[in-house]
């Protein structure tokens, strides 16, 4: 989903240090939206029953948007495309260097990580059956249809997981509206990958923008900018365009300071916050239904939409917060977001697996809320550990070799300075 610190897709400056704690703090969100999803799937706002009275209340409140796991993914891709442009704009390789390069970045951990799912399925076959009667998670008992054939697992692989998507998140949605061609989400090996598919072609649509950036007048760019939000409409894939808008506009919004800023930076993360803790999402299903004639590209459904924009407003919101950025800088949340990209790839598969076996271990012997802690804090813990891992042996290794594809050179200081402007004609 994400790459690491030292490559394209990690901050550059101390200044952006606060984006590698967003991803920390928002994958561990992720995770425990998952944990969630398959033991109190109530909470988590997906199909099961529940197992205690304060269930369906709490699922009905506002406290939904701390465990709102859409809404982290989308702020994913901001920060994906802020810092990508960061590289892009700098960059004099050529577009296909960069795009081998970001394949590469991208595909061998997303690979890696299929392939540690099949091994744990295929040593732990069972626990997922062994739980299935007692957490009573219907979103946890539809995944993982795939037959694992050597046919089905290498598409899964090769093509599904990153280039073609999966239904109702692909690029590629209006082009199969019988879904012939393209998978359903359960039949991926690690359900988590269809942000790999949006985070490949996002960082294609942020190269582009960037290519255009250097070659076009500023009110040539702007008018390109605005058509293409115009393709994008709805579509998670917007989230890209504002994330490079944010980077050109970064001296500005990087900068307030005063009564004001505080103010409005409050503001907009509490009003994002807000709306991801809406329990229904029926205004903003009705506000897909108006935009579908203005754009291309459309929402999956108005709870995405709705995640879209809670995600844009605290984006913002951060932003404009130098003391929200300085919480989000502390070196152990940082170490986090350092992991962060590892984590994203394997705590799913883990939880399916390893973390089913301990619920069903921990069960026989303890009530069921006991459980699901002693089970989210020991899954959790070994998920960290292997993701730590999984950094060390395969990410950065992925990254290395993405490096040795092209020489990375930067333009020179003076040429690279005149690209610190704010996205406004000239």
């Amino acid at each position: 989903m994400r790459a690491n610190m030292e490559d394209e897709t990690r901050p550059g400056s101390r200044n952006f240090t606060f984006l590698e704690g967003i991803r920390g703090l928002g994958c561990i969100q992720v995770a425990l939206n998952h944990y969630l999803s398959a033991f109190l799937p109530p909470l988590a706002h997906v199909p099961g029953l529940p197992h205690f009275n304060w269930e369906m209340p709490l699922a009905s409140s506002k406290a939904f948007a701390l465990v709102n796991g859409t809404v982290t993914v989308f702020l994913f891709f901001q920060i994906s495309a802020f810092v990508l442009a960061q590289s892009y704009l700098k960059s004099d390789q050529t577009i296909s260097q960069q795009i081998l390069r970001r394949f590469v970045r991208l595909f061998l951990p997303t690979a890696c990580s299929i392939l540690l799912a099949i091994m744990l399925l295929a040593l732990l076959p069972q626990p997922r059956a062994w739980v299935a009667p007692y957490a009573q998670s219907l979103w946890a008992q539809r995944l993982y249809v795939n037959p694992m054939t050597l046919i089905s697992l290498t598409r899964d692989t090769l093509m599904d997981s990153m280039l073609i998507g999966y239904r109702g998140a692909s690029l590629f949605d209006a082009s199969d509206p019988s879904g012939v061609f393209i998978s359903r989400l359960n039949m991926s090996m690690n359900p988590p990958l269809w942000t790999l598919h949006a985070e490949f072609w996002g960082s294609l649509l942020v190269l582009l923008l960037a290519y255009l950036y250097r070659l076009l007048p500023r009110r040539w760019f702007c008018a390109v900018f605005c058509a293409l939000l115009l393709v994008t409409g709805t579509s998670h894939f917007t989230l890209f365009l504002l994330g490079f808008a944010a980077y050109l506009g970064r001296g500005w919004l990087l900068t307030r300071r005063g009564h004001a800023a505080t103010v409005a930076g409050i503001t907009l993360v509490t009003m994002g916050l807000l709306i991801a803790g809406l329990p229904n999402p029926l205004s903003f299903d009705q506000l897909l239904q108006v935009t579908r004639h203005i754009g291309l590209l459309h929402a999956a459904a108005g709870v995405r939409l709705q995640a879209e924009v809670a995600a844009v407003l605290v984006m913002a919101g951060i932003m404009v917060l130098p003391s929200l950025q300085r919480k989000l800088s502390v070196p152990w949340v940082v170490w986090l977001g350092r992991c962060s990209f590892s984590l994203y790839l394997v705590h799913f598969p883990l939880l399916f697996t390893v973390g089913f076996a301990i619920f069903s271990l921990f069960h026989r012997y303890l009530p069921y809320g006991i459980t699901f802690i002693v089970t989210t804090v020991l899954g959790g813990g070994l998920s960290v550990v292997v993701a730590k891992l999984f950094e060390i042996y395969i990410d950065r290794p992925s990254l290395r070799l993405s490096r040795r594809l092209g020489v990375r050179t930067s333009l020179p200081p003076a040429i690279a300075e005149t690209l610190d402007v704010e996205l406004l004609p000239k």
